[in-house]
């Protein structure tokens, strides 16, 4: 991935991102509220040489620093806590106590700070003032000479304080801080994997990468509460998208758009159906003629969308039991005439891959200005790929987020296996895109990037409307 996917990323999963980031911070502020508080407080010793000769004051003073690096671990040592415990009556024991306490030298200094941490301020200030004079009671002791003599070394409490009168934790900010960036780092990287992880189609550019093919259009869901049986008319960002495909589909073949198109996804649900019917009533608005041919025997629904009787369809033609042209329906105040499926078959494949419906395709081609096909899917029955040999050209549905980039490129083999002549891709169930960059396919030169052969037959004489030998 590059900058690129991971801004589009981004932009695709910018809610995800955002609730862990307001969970992170909403962790933060729960910890913060819970935890107990906790007060520090300081006490400080200087630590002197008995010698008061200053001659050797300069030998005392190196003396006395290398001292203090040991004195830090007397001050929590069992012989000084025990004494502060008895003088503070305390309920607690020197290994206890020992946990709350620590003890530093300042580099290149005689001192030692004492600090004492406790959920009391005032408990706190106490121990940590009755530690050091418990400690310059003990070094007496420790550091002790001949007697009569000074001892070697002296200390001396020279910094106390008041009990400190705020918490030293928690840290409201820094716990904000800490829950801030947990929450960018797990809602971005959550994001980018689940990114990476995604293999569904999501975008044109996604198409174009994994596909190798042309984004003909993205189409937006139809709001049906916009939209009526009759008409595809309006303003709508829909429309708009729609008037797009229909101009990229015409520069697709130089400046005609294809006599016979077959409407082909990999899986059913993927908007192969309202990708049909929506292109007929689009093209149909132009002026031209379009037949809308259902030719899914599996899964009829396009009578139903459209509010057709649906019988007799294309079955009744294909077995002779009516006439091509009596089959045929109205829609759209006469714009489109529409072919359903007509009744239930046994044997939808052979139906479907018989001679008599290239012939019928053929009649209709010379009948309209465009038919439009409405296939079955492509992985689940062979019945999409039969009708694909024999139509001019393919548009290929995907659903956005929903079709799996592995699951499309099957299918488009199975297209590829019967040398059909896939035009792009349409997408579904996404914004309309712009494609600013979309340039219009160059007719490929040269015997290495031949044409794909045209598979149709000879179209019927003008005189047999109805294909095979169910003429009437």
């Amino acid at each position: 991935m590059d900058l690129h996917d991971y801004i589009a990323t981004l932009r695709q999963r910018w809610l995800f991102v955002t609730v862990c980031v307001l969970l992170g911070l909403a962790g933060a502020l729960a910890v913060t509220a819970l935890m107990p508080r906790t007060y520090t407080a300081t006490a400080q010793l200087f630590i002197a040489t008995g010698d008061e000769d200053s001659a050797n004051a300069y030998q005392g003073g190196l003396f006395t620093q290398q001292r203090v690096k040991s004195y830090t671990r007397i001050v929590s040592s069992p012989a000084v806590l025990d004494g502060v415990i008895t003088k503070l009556d305390l309920n607690t024991t020197p290994g206890r106590l020992a946990q709350k306490i620590s003890a530093q030298a300042p580099l290149d200094t005689t001192l030692v700070d004492i600090q004492v941490s406790d959920p009391s301020a005032a408990r706190a200030q106490a121990i940590a003032d009755e530690t050091a004079t418990q400690f310059t009671k003990y070094i007496v002791t420790v550091e002790g000479s001949a007697v009569g003599s000074p001892p070697l070394v002296k200390a001396s409490v020279v910094g106390g304080a008041q009990p400190p009168s705020t918490p030293t934790s928690p840290r409201p900010a820094l716990n904000v801080a800490i829950g801030l960036l947990a929450g960018i780092a797990v809602g971005v990287g959550g994001a980018v994997l689940r990114r990476s992880l995604d293999t569904t189609i999501r975008s044109a550019d996604d198409v174009s990468s994994h596909l190798a093919l042309t984004t003909m259009g993205a189409v937006p869901p139809l709001d049906r509460r916009h939209s009526d049986s009759g008409s595809r008319a309006g303003t709508t960002r829909r429309t708009e998208a729609l008037s797009l495909l229909r101009t990229r589909l015409r520069f697709s073949d130089g400046d005609r758009i294809p006599n016979s198109l077959l409407i082909s996804s990999a899986l059913p649900q993927e908007g192969r159906t309202q990708t049909a019917i929506d292109l007929a009533a689009t093209v149909a608005r132009t002026g031209r003629r379009v037949i809308l041919l259902e030719a899914d025997l599996r899964r009829p629904r396009l009578a139903a969308d459209l509010g057709l009787r649906g019988t007799p369809g294309l079955t009744s033609v294909l077995t002779g039991r009516t006439p091509l042209y009596d089959a045929l329906e109205s829609w759209g105040e006469g714009h489109v005439r529409v072919l359903p499926s007509g009744p239930a078959t046994a044997d939808p494949s052979t139906l479907l891959s018989s001679p008599d419906m290239t012939q019928l395709l053929r009649t209709l081609e010379a009948d309209a200005d465009l038919v439009v096909v409405d296939s079955p899917a492509l992985l689940p029955f062979a019945d999409g790929s039969a009708l694909a040999s024999v139509t001019e050209g393919v548009l290929f549905v995907v659903r956005t987020g929903k079709t799996h980039r592995d699951v499309a490129l099957r299918a488009l083999d199975s297209l590829t296996a019967v040398h059909a002549r896939v035009l792009g891709a349409v997408l579904t169930g996404t914004h309309a895109e712009g494609l600013a960059d979309w340039q219009p396919p160059r007719e490929p030169k040269g015997p290495d990037h031949a044409r794909a052969p045209d598979h149709r037959q000879p179209a019927a004489q003008a005189g047999d409307p109805t294909p095979g030998r169910h003429h009437e």
